[in-house]
């Protein structure tokens, strides 16, 4: 099989697990009433990458991030300068797709296992990382797709970068899994009205989500 037929295997694929996700949601009076169409084809793309459907009920978009990141994206491929994009694990990193907007010059950095990652007691190794990674990089959209930590740096770092700097973040992807902290850490970053972020509320997340998210705002800017 050639380059050319794997790739439309894949393709066939994907639009027939987007049809059977559809069909899942078509109940759903929540998700097609409380999300704007380009918000539903990012939860679907969430929903294709987990195989959970609870993510049509749990994922909150403030300040309207899909619309913002997409003219952001396009800017970006005009200038023809690179999307520069920080993660809080080298999975999250990985889940990124270069091929989904060929246009876009994609910059994407993890700095948690960086040879320079200073040492900082009492702080996690991915908040101390994501930190460091923000200060190098500035970068336009922060992804966090594991640690809680990360995501509460990231909250505290860009606020207060905000007061003392010029630098903010255009994008927050927050999606951090687990029992200890995720669910507080994105329902912070929910109550802050300060950032345009896409995140969800509970103990569910990953890298795998948040990949999506920022696949499908990649795929929808082409």
């Amino acid at each position: 099989m050639n380059q050319s037929a794997v790739i439309n295997a894949g393709e066939n694929i994907y639009e027939k697990s987007i049809k059977i996700v559809e069909s899942l949601l078509e109940d759903n009076i929540n998700f097609h009433n409380k999300y704007s169409s380009l918000e539903r084809q990012i939860i679907k793309r969430v929903i294709h990458a987990t195989s959970d459907v609870s993510y049509a009920d749990t994922v909150f978009f403030k300040n309207k991030p899909a619309e913002k990141t997409i003219e952001l994206v396009k800017d970006k491929i005009a200038k023809n300068e690179p999307l520069k994009i920080v993660c809080d694990s080298e999975m999250t990193k990985a889940g990124i797709s270069k091929n989904l907007n060929k246009k876009a010059v994609l910059d994407i950095n993890c700095f948690v296992n960086h040879k320079s990652l200073p040492e900082s007691a009492g702080q996690t190794k991915s908040a101390v990382a994501i930190k460091y990674a923000i200060s190098e990089i500035l970068p336009d959209i922060i992804v966090i797709g594991n640690a809680p930590t990360a995501l509460l740096a990231v909250i505290e770092y860009c606020g207060r970068l905000r007061e003392t700097s010029s630098y903010f973040p255009s994008l927050i992807i927050g999606m951090p899994v687990g029992f200890v902290g995720a669910s507080e850490s994105k329902t912070l970053l929910y109550e802050n009205d300060m950032f345009n972020s896409i995140g969800n509320f509970g103990n569910f997340g990953g890298s795998s989500p948040a990949a999506a998210a920022m696949n499908a705002l990649l795929s929808e800017s082409e």
